[in-house]
C-alpha cells in the first residue's frame, strides 16, 4: 500500500488561468495530478515547488483540448519527466498536429473517453463533452471520497453534460471569460469577436454568473471564476456579475462559501476542498 491510500485530503489550485497559460493541480496532500499543462515548463514546476509539490509527485496530466496556452509544457513534461498525458482521441490528434507540441513523447499517451471514469493518485476522473472550437474537447468531473470538484472551461454555451456534473460539485470551476461590452467595444477583429462570442467560443461574465445564481446549493463550498480574458475582463467584473445575479435570484450563500476569480499569472491559494 502507498502513502495516497491513507489520506482524504482534495487539494485544489490554479497555477495559472488565462490565455497566457492554464494549469490546475489536484492532489491529496502527498501527490496527484494536472488538469492541462498550458505554462512554461519552468514556471510550472516552481509553482507546484511553492505549494510543496515537487513535478516528480505529479501522476499525470488531464488535458481539456489542444490549444496552446493548454498544452505548453507537454514536449518536456514528457520528453524529461515521461509523464502520462490522458486526453481524448481527438484531443491528442489536436496535440500531435500543433507545431509547439509535436514534439510529444507518443508513449506518454493514454487514451481517456467521456464514457468510462478513470483514476489518478485516489481520484476518480470522469469527462464530458463541450462546446468549444477544438478537436474533441472536455471537461472534468472529478470525485474523492464525498467531495467532487466539476472544471469547465473554454466553452461557447453550457451544455446538458457540462451543467449535469457542475450540479453535482462541491467545487466549481466555471469560464467567466469576459465582458460583453468590453469585448465588442474592443480592439479585436470582428471574425476574432465573432469567435469568441459564438456557440463554440468562450462564455461570458452574465452566462456565467446566472448558471450559478440558478444552480446554487449550499454544497457548493467553492466557486471558482476560470479564463478570464486580459483584454476583454476584469476580476472585478467577474465578480460582480457573479454578485448581482446573485441579488436578483435572491440567492442566500452559506457564510463559509468561498468566491474566487482566479488569478491569470499567477498561482491561487491552495484550498481543502
Amino acid at each position: 500500500m502507498t502513502e495516497t491510500l491513507f489520506t482524504d485530503t482534495f487539494e485544489f489550485c490554479s497555477l495559472g488561468s488565462g490565455s497566457s497559460g492554464n494549469s490546475y493541480y489536484i492532489g491529496n496532500g502527498f501527490e496527484g495530478f494536472l488538469i492541462d499543462a498550458g505554462l512554461n515548463g519552468q514556471h510550472l514546476k516552481r509553482n507546484l515547488q511553492s505549494i510543496g509539490i515537487e513535478i516528480e509527485k505529479i501522476k499525470g496530466i488531464i488535458i481539456t483540448h489542444d490549444h496552446i496556452d493548454h498544452i505548453r509544457a507537454l514536449n518536456a513534461m514528457t520528453r524529461i519527466y515521461n509523464m502520462p498525458v490522458y486526453a481524448t482521441f481527438g484531443t491528442w490528434r489536436g496535440i500531435l498536429n500543433n507545431r509547439f507540441a509535436g514534439n510529444v513523447e507518443h508513449s506518454c499517451h493514454e487514451l481517456i473517453d467521456t464514457k468510462q471514469e478513470f483514476m489518478i493518485a485516489g481520484f476518480t476522473i470522469q469527462a464530458f463533452p463541450v462546446s468549444h472550437d477544438a478537436q474533441e474537447p472536455v471537461g472534468f468531473h472529478i470525485t474523492k471520497g464525498d467531495k467532487s470538484l466539476t472544471l469547465a472551461t473554454d466553452i461557447g454555451i453550457i451544455g446538458e453534460s457540462a451543467a449535469h456534473f457542475l450540479k453535482k460539485a462541491n467545487a466549481v470551476i466555471l469560464e467567466s471569460n469576459y465582458d460583453v461590452e468590453m469585448l465588442i467595444n474592443g480592439r479585436y477583429t470582428k471574425e476574432l469577436k465573432n469567435r469568441i462570442l459564438g456557440d463554440k467560443g468562450h462564455l461570458d461574465n452574465m452566462e456565467a454568473a446566472k448558471f450559478i445564481a440558478e444552480n446554487y446549493s449550499e454544497k457548493m463550498s467553492h466557486i471558482f471564476l476560470c479564463h478570464l480574458s486580459q483584454e476583454n475582463n476584469t476580476p472585478e467584473l467577474a465578480l460582480q456579475a457573479l454578485h448581482q445575479a446573485i441579488i436578483e435570484k435572491e440567492v442566500k450563500l452559506h457564510p463559509d462559501t468561498i468566491i474566487h476569480a482566479l488569478p491569470r499569472t499567477h498561482r491561487s491559494d491552495l484550498h481543502n476542498i
